[in-house]
């Protein structure tokens, strides 16, 4: 069943739609071979480094046994990657395990000609709409340690279609999050890192487990209007610190 639109949820709009985010990245696409500019950062540099500094810090070692994400090598997926901006960040701290996906290929365009022009090549995009393809047939079955995504939960809640779902009560776009989201993580021991600007953590917790993809909260970290939440498929009703960032 469709997930219903309560009073004060986010109604449609044009930042929902792969038409927009073709115009945008046609337009940064031409402002980076004219003028070198990269585009803009969404969500801005605090939110990236906010996500950074989690992921470092999960492979520190300082969560419980069990829940350490392995080491530099472990494969960071994002959700939605844009210009590539946040694993352009990560490339630089020594991860090597690294892809982008959007549906936008333009953005994929945009992303793989600043790498190229970063000699980060080993970063890896590709143009795929995750939320179409349930089977995981364009990753060939590899699922990643990590999954990020900064703003593409908020953009798909955005979506028409998902009014246009509801209307005749079937799944929309934002249903089939989760359970997308939870094809891509790699087993019980990978995690989900969503930043919202949109949600608040409790209705984070909450949207994540429609569908019974029971992804679970791990911690929150609040950034200006920002919400910045991990979630992790096997952690039901668990208590566990956060980590100090």
């Amino acid at each position: 069943m469709a997930q219903q639109l309560n009073e004060g949820d986010f109604g449609p709009s044009e930042l929902g739609t792969k038409v927009y985010w073709d115009r945008v990245y046609d337009r940064e696409n031409a402002n980076f071979e004219d003028h070198g500019d990269i585009g803009e950062v969404w969500f801005g540099e605090d939110s990236v480094e906010k996500m950074i500094d989690w992921v470092s810090i999960m492979m520190c070692g300082i969560t419980p046994v069990n829940c350490t994400i392995p080491d530099r090598t472990s494969s960071i997926l994002d959700l939605g990657c844009g210009n590539g901006h946040l694993l352009l960040e990560l490339a630089t701290l020594s991860y090597t395990d690294l892809t982008g996906i959007d549906y936008s290929p333009l953005a994929v365009q945009l992303a793989i000609s600043i790498a190229q022009g970063r000699d980060l090549a080993h970063i890896w995009y590709e143009t795929v709409d995750f939320l179409a393809d349930l089977e995981g047939v364009w990753s060939k079955g590899k699922r990643f340690d990590v999954v990020l995504d900064k703003g593409t939960y908020d953009a798909i809640c955005l979506n028409p279609m998902q009014t246009a779902a509801q209307a005749r009560g079937e799944r929309g776009p934002v249903d089939r999050y989760s359970e997308a989201v939870k094809t891509l993580i790699k087993g019980e021991n990978g995690w989900l890192l969503l930043t919202s600007c949109n949600w608040t953590r409790e209705e984070l917790v909450e949207k994540m487990k429609d569908g019974g993809s029971f992804l679970h909260s791990y911690h929150s970290l609040p950034l200006h209007s920002q919400n910045i939440c991990s979630f992790r498929p096997d952690l039901i009703n668990v208590a566990l610190p956060t980590p100090r960032i």
